[in-house]
């Protein structure tokens, strides 16, 4: 791991060649809001430098071509769009949504751990980047007839998922 650390960083100084540059780029600069021309260097699967000059074992030339930072979706009910949540990849990467965080509600107040688990596994095969937020209300309110009922105790052991990154949404507001 270090040395792949090491190579990376010598790639992004400039002291090696990167094994890819994307030359003559129009990069989306996410602090300005402007696009400005550069080459952007990658490491393996790794981007290391962006706008600078770099040199490359491989070159290709965008012939000033807009790149852009993958998007990400920060809430979202994969379950609402009525496709599974590989079926979600496409939909979103042609937008250039590389990353979703979900919050599979609706699965769960239908399945419980059943369809938490579904969800959770699903999320670690899909090329789209699913971040998953455990379920907080599960019904969202007791007047909700629902499938399925989580308790805190239910999710805990979830909470270290390569996957899971948080809470989702605390719908009750009573019991706020």
């Amino acid at each position: 791991m270090r040395e792949i650390i090491e190579r990376q960083i010598d790639q992004a100084l400039g002291r090696l060649p990167a094994d890819l540059v994307v030359r003559n780029a129009r990069i989306l600069n996410l602090v300005t809001g402007e696009l400005q021309s550069g080459d952007i260097a990658v490491c393996g699967s790794k981007v290391v430098g962006t706008f600078d000059s770099y040199r490359g074992v491989e070159e290709i030339d965008a012939q000033g071509r807009c790149a852009v930072p993958g998007f990400i979706d920060s809430h979202v009910h994969c379950e609402s769009t009525l496709v599974t949540p590989g079926g979600v990849r496409p939909l979103c990467a042609a937008h250039g949504t590389t990353t979703a965080i979900c919050d599979p509600h609706e699965i769960c107040n239908v399945l419980g751990l059943q369809g938490l688990q579904y969800f959770l596994d699903a999320a670690q095969t899909t090329a789209l980047d699913l971040r998953v937020q455990l379920s907080s209300c599960v019904p969202a309110t007791d007047l909700e007839t629902s499938g399925a009922r989580l308790t805190a105790a239910d999710l805990l052991p979830h909470r270290h998922h390569p996957k899971v990154i948080g809470l989702a949404e605390f719908m009750n507001v009573p019991g706020v």
